[in-house]
């Protein structure tokens, strides 16, 4: 009891002004359903004992709860809201990336185990998609850290009107993103993702405002490595090493082109 007492007071200094209605109408409802409960076994009382002021005793059985318990439980009820909606955000930010809303690595990773584990048991395959957002580091040092927040969640926010609800996508490292897709072949989710990779091109990003005061869209690219369980079999550190190659090898296919020869 002493330990849930600490947690109520400490959650007192998290209060904010929209617990305080909800706490006001839980309060509320509790007293009148105490003050209808009290005024039925007074009611009650009143006709067993024969009391003559019995306007009187129902005035006491409706002021009591009103007097007594109205402040105690509309702060118990405040602290009570403030608490719950505390944890609710501590649960939401141990799943959710801070900067872009969609699932961080620990949480997308631990779900990509758990539907590994149901593929083997229902024999299905699950596909993964590594994207990442090309040359980010140089997109930094020319626009600076605004923009590329800005395209970090505009990207997030293109791939997650796209994909399934049975789909799940994430932020897997800095510029680096997951999208896992249950039920879909290897063939399947590399087409996926060049719908996914059209989607990038066609963002519309402002950059950093130039001396003249305009603001010049910038363009961003995608590089995606796509894998299967069809090929890589259900252990997840295959799973991604098989995708982290093929996004490796797709990073660095522009580089390997020999130049055009002169005419």
């Amino acid at each position: 009891m002493a330990t849930l007492f600490h947690v109520i007071a400490t959650a007192s200094r998290h209060i904010r002004k929209t617990d305080r209605p909800a706490a006001l109408k839980g309060t509320a409802a509790f007293l009148f359903s105490a003050t209808l409960v009290s005024v039925i076994l007074t009611g009650i009382a009143v006709l067993i004992v024969g009391e003559r002021d019995w306007l009187s005793a129902l005035v006491l059985a409706i002021a009591l709860p009103l007097i007594l318990i109205t402040p105690l439980l509309y702060l118990f009820a405040t602290r009570l809201i403030a608490l719950d909606r505390q944890n609710r955000d501590l649960q939401q930010a141990a799943r959710e990336d801070h900067l872009t809303g969609v699932f961080n690595r620990p949480h997308l990773l631990g779900m990509l185990e758990r539907e590994l584990a149901l593929s083997q048991r229902h024999n299905y395959i699950v596909s993964v998609l590594l994207i990442e957002i090309s040359d980010f580091s140089q997109l930094l040092d020319e626009q600076g850290r605004h923009v590329g927040e800005q395209a970090l969640r505009l990207f997030a926010d293109g791939i997650a009107e796209k994909i399934r609800e049975s789909d799940l996508f994430g932020r897997f490292d800095g510029a680096q993103f997951l999208l896992v897709l249950p039920h879909t072949s290897f063939e399947d989710a590399t087409r996926m993702g060049e719908g996914l990779r059209a989607i990038a091109a066609n963002l519309k990003i402002k950059g950093r405002i130039q001396d003249d005061g305009s603001r010049p869209s910038v363009k961003i690219t995608a590089k995606i490595g796509a894998a299967s369980t069809e090929n890589s079999g259900r252990n997840l550190n295959s799973l991604l090493n098989e995708a982290d190659y093929a996004l490796y090898q797709n990073r660095n296919e522009r580089r390997e082109k020999p130049p055009a020869a002169d005419a």
